[in-house]
């Protein structure tokens, strides 16, 4: 599949417009940089405006344009780094003259034209990869040679009326905690609609000086509970440290439907339009989808009713941290009478399993007997945790382990977590899920 394709693939499937590789910063936490070898990404040149314009005839003008955002194999720069950005923002707004724009960018070169522009541009967001709020915390974490400029652009964006949402990966360890508090903090006054704090992570290739104890991610998960408390504006930890799968608001944007409502962070969601909340992201989904819904909340153990006014599809200004999408465990109850299956074993993440655990006790209904296991990243190692980074050695591993401890026991059916894999089935290394169908002489499935 050539790298066009991909990007093709990418806009129709995900929404995302990519522009460049290139980048004007040599951040320390950079994923790219820690990649093992045998890692498949794809790296640009500035696209022409040739090649922008005829992705942009694949993205849904319903759904956000996403710009800058690192979610694929191709690999995103910075994308006010493209020599013709301006005429790129011009073009997507000529011709999705009402859709909206959601640029992800590390702020350097938001001088004041550009915020004018973004303003001038209309329904554009950004989402702004500050990190540090200190020019030293900045250069040391992002190699910055001008770090006052991104410091200054949450204030330019706010005078142009752009709405952003602040993000920091918080490396305390390097920076301090006090240099975390004051960056989010800075975020915050300058009229961050949400601020989200991203747990640092690394692979086994990563120098020593980036590497930390495990205690760091239930320190920071204790750290950004305090801070909710010293500020109205949604902070969130990602990947979330939740326990349970209970609906609870964990922010509402300022000036949103939900804030007019009188929903506060805290409130848990009992139901919308009198249907059963199950879980977070089901609430959300509700939410969003419903116009102007009835939402049945408990707050401290009162029951309240709050109208929320708003069109469907459009958000309504609640945070919630991801859970589980009881969807999911309706996918897999399928692939399993599909396959007629009497054992099924789920394949997920360490972050994951225990939310899959909790969904597959609460939702299941099937006959079969099912069992969820996390498998290791041991591909990329470190303090890798994620679904998506998983790859078929970490699958084959944990299949070998699986069948040694249980030998009696070979599943039917093995269900795997499709964010491992792309639209053809294949790894991050380009290898295929199917292997395994052979290797393991069982039948082996992946999940939406």
């Amino acid at each position: 599949m050539s790298k066009e394709s991909i990007i093709l693939s990418t806009a129709a499937r995900d929404n995302i417009l990519p522009l460049t590789s290139s980048c004007n910063v040599r951040c320390l936490f950079c994923s790219h940089r820690q990649n093992p070898p045998g890692v498949k990404v794809y790296r640009m040149a500035p696209r022409s405006l040739a090649e922008v314009g005829q992705t942009i005839a694949f993205l849904d003008p319903v759904r956000p344009v996403i710009i800058g955002e690192s979610a694929t194999r191709i690999i995103e720069g910075e994308p006010f780094t493209h020599p013709a950005v301006d005429e790129v923002l011009r073009l997507v707004r000529a011709a999705l003259p009402r859709t909206a724009v959601q640029i992800t960018t590390n702020g350097s070169l938001l001088d004041e034209r550009r915020a004018w522009l973004l303003g001038d541009l209309g329904n554009a967001a950004v989402c702004l990869s500050l990190n540090s709020a200190s020019e030293l915390g900045r250069a040391l974490l992002m190699g910055d040679a001008n770090p006052g400029a991104a410091i200054k652009s949450p204030v330019l964006l706010k005078k142009y009326g752009v709405p952003f949402h602040g993000s920091v990966v918080a490396m305390p360890h390097l920076v301090g905690w006090d240099d975390l508090k004051k960056t989010v903090s800075y975020l915050c006054e300058c009229g961050a609609q949400t601020v989200r704090v991203f747990l640092p992570g690394y692979t086994a290739l990563a120098p020593p000086a980036l590497r930390f104890g495990q205690p760091l991610w239930e320190q920071l998960g204790e750290f950004v509970l305090r801070l909710r408390e010293e500020t109205e504006i949604p902070v969130t930890c990602e990947p979330p440290l939740i326990a349970g799968l209970e609906p609870e608001v964990a922010g509402v944007i300022a000036a949103s439907p939900a804030a007019g409502a009188g929903i506060r962070r805290g409130d848990v969601i009992e139901a919308v339009n009198g249907v059963p909340a199950l879980t977070r992201v089901h609430a959300f989904k509700m939410v969003l989808e419903a116009g102007s819904p009835e939402i049945t909340a408990n707050r401290g153990g009162e029951r309240l009713i709050f109208k929320l006014w708003k069109e469907p599809g459009q958000r309504s200004g609640l945070v919630m941290e991801y859970d589980l999408d009881p969807g999911l465990i309706e996918e897999m109850g399928r692939a399993a009478c599909r396959h007629g299956a009497a054992k099924v074993l789920v394949f997920t993440s360490e972050l994951a399993v225990s939310a899959i655990k909790a969904g597959l006790q609460r939702f299941w209904k099937e006959n079969a007997e099912v069992e969820a296991v996390a498998v290791k990243n041991s591909f990329f190692g470190g303090s890798i945790k994620a679904a998506g980074l998983l790859t078929l050695f970490d699958f084959e591993a944990g299949m070998e382990k699986y069948l040694a401890a249980k030998p009696g026991e070979r599943p039917c059916l093995v269900l795997l977590p499709g964010l491992a894999f792309d639209e053809r089935g294949r790894d991050l290394t380009g290898r295929s899920f199917l292997e395994l169908n052979e290797k393991f002489d069982t039948a082996f499935e992946t999940l939406c």
